[in-house]
């Protein structure tokens, strides 16, 4: 369900024995808009001390009394590395914050774009951020940390003009994705919400917190009446879509894979020529590899190499056969999937998996 950070703000943080303080805002990376932490006030209704809480350590939260529960001590949180709300979040805070409370991290996959549908915040005009050949047609980048204090009450422009101001932050509590930004239209229209998806924005400018979105100020002004009272309901949603003729476009997919430590693990498929060594998955030490990839709308196919060997990957997903007498993994991008489409992972490898399959590129 979609939830607002009205929500969020000021909920109760619970820990196992004892509450902890109060949710003041949310971290998100700026390539998956995937929400990383709460920022946590633990001085109660006076500005205290912040830290960081990772999703990795929520429970279900209680939306109804506001309470957010941790698998976390009190002491645990007391101790924990401190965020001065007012500075960018660093890596080497990050992983201060992990070492303390032993999360795994989110962020030794590794982001891979496509060349020429990469998304417009993380490789537009003189962004450096890029790295790696991109002759498989395959960029990889990095993803920074930003708040949702960073685009509230920003300026949201349309490709011909102002359209208004980001008025509060709707999240899937599913994905955890920021899934739109509510724009109040209050300055160029009549008192008017409309919400607009991350899919949607151009670029942002964090400094003077501006948003530019792919959108014309005559479709906004004819967009469906929305109520911010209540959650964003499929049925909104597919009228919204219609009218602004906004299709699928991509989805980040988490390709992960469950293989002995010390391996050289990649994925190879239509979005990046077969290349076998583009894509690497990065081990986190216990033998879990993972790499995130920005896959366009649409069916590829693909499959895991592991030292060398080209084996299919065991998830349950579709495949299809190829001309080499095995068969590819296959997944689809885009509202006709039969899957949550938002950060997919791919599970354990079985051990009657943990074969060689082929050792030819596929399309070549």
């Amino acid at each position: 369900m979609n939830h607002s950070l009205r929500n969020w703000a000021g909920s109760i943080v619970r820990a196992n024995d004892g509450d902890v303080g109060t949710v003041e805002q949310l971290y998100f990376d700026d390539l998956t808009w995937s929400v990383r932490y709460m920022a946590v006030n633990t001085g109660g209704r006076r500005p205290g001390r912040h830290v960081l809480i990772s999703l990795a350590a929520l429970g279900k939260p209680d939306w109804e009394k506001r309470a957010f529960p941790v698998n976390l001590t009190v002491a645990q949180v007391r101790t924990s590395p401190q965020k001065d709300l007012g500075n960018a979040v660093s890596r080497q805070h990050e992983v201060d914050l992990h070492k303390h409370y032993a999360w795994p991290v989110y962020w030794s996959g590794g982001f891979y774009v496509p060349t020429g549908y990469a998304p417009a915040l993380a490789l537009s005009t003189g962004d450096t951020r890029a790295t790696g050949a991109s002759t498989s047609g395959v960029r990889k980048v990095e993803s920074h940390l930003h708040s949702t204090g960073d685009v509230m009450d920003g300026g949201v422009h349309a490709i011909d003009g102002n359209i208004g101001q980001v008025e509060d932050v709707v999240v899937d509590d599913e994905t955890w994705g920021i899934r739109y930004f509510i724009v109040n239209t209050r300055k160029w229209l009549s008192e008017r919400r409309v919400p607009v998806s991350p899919k949607w924005v151009t670029k942002v400018d964090w400094t003077g917190k501006k948003v530019f979105v792919d959108l014309s100020q005559e479709a906004v002004k004819g967009s469906p009446e929305f109520d911010p009272s209540k959650p964003v309901s499929p049925d909104y949603e597919s009228k919204l879509l219609v009218h602004l003729q906004k299709p699928d476009v991509a989805e980040w997919v988490v390709f992960k894979l469950h293989v002995l430590p010390h391996a050289k693990v990649y994925v190879a498929g239509t979005f990046n020529n077969w290349d076998p060594a583009s894509i690497q998955l990065e081990d986190n030490g216990k033998g879990v590899y993972t790499a995130t990839v920005l896959l366009p709308q649409g069916r590829h196919e693909y499959k895991f190499i592991v030292n060398g060997d080209w084996i299919n990957g065991p998830d349950r997903t579709e495949r299809t056969p190829n001309p080499f007498g095995t068969t590819n993994n296959v997944i689809v991008i885009g509202r006709a999937a039969n899957h949550k489409a938002h950060l997919h992972t791919f599970p354990r490898q079985l051990r009657d998996e943990a074969r060689p399959l082929w050792r030819t590129p596929m399309g070549v």
